[in-house]
């Protein structure tokens, strides 16, 4: 199973913000939505970073209450990994494992195609291990 199956199920929708919005709005837009994160995208519309509840708890850990006040290039992290549609599940999760975070966008030809999370992830890996148990069965009962 490959990203660009879990994109076919889910869609390709992915909430953005600019790199002006306040940590406030992103908080309130976190919560409204009931997502882990949001893409901050330039006006050219390219991933400059990505703003996850993470990234809030770091700011009012550091800031105190005066961190919704910030602005959200303040406290996002810039260094953003992304991948491929073509991407294997297993790959993504090693990604994800690896680096310890729960969301990438899927870029394909330098363009923004989605985002998927590690419930994501899991859910397709999920899904796929009930198709191979399946079809072990079957083999069995047929054999």
């Amino acid at each position: 199973m490959f990203v660009s199956d879990i994109l076919s199920q889910k869609g390709g929708l992915v909430f953005s913000v600019t790199p002006d919005t306040t940590a406030a709005e992103v908080a309130r837009q976190l919560s409204v939505k009931r997502i882990g994160s949001v893409l901050v995208l330039n006006d050219a519309g390219t991933v400059v970073g990505i703003a996850s509840e993470r990234d809030l708890v770091r700011a009012l850990a550091t800031h105190g209450v005066k961190a919704m006040e910030l602005e959200v290039r303040q406290i996002m992290t810039r260094e953003v990994v992304s991948c491929h549609p073509d991407d294997s599940i297993d790959e993504v999760m090693q990604t994800m494992t690896n680096g310890r975070f729960r969301h990438l966008p899927v870029i394909h030809h330098n363009e923004l195609v989605g985002l998927i999370s590690i419930g994501d992830v899991v859910k397709a890996r999920l899904e796929e291990t009930q198709h191979e148990t399946e079809a072990l069965k079957a083999y069995i009962v047929a054999g």
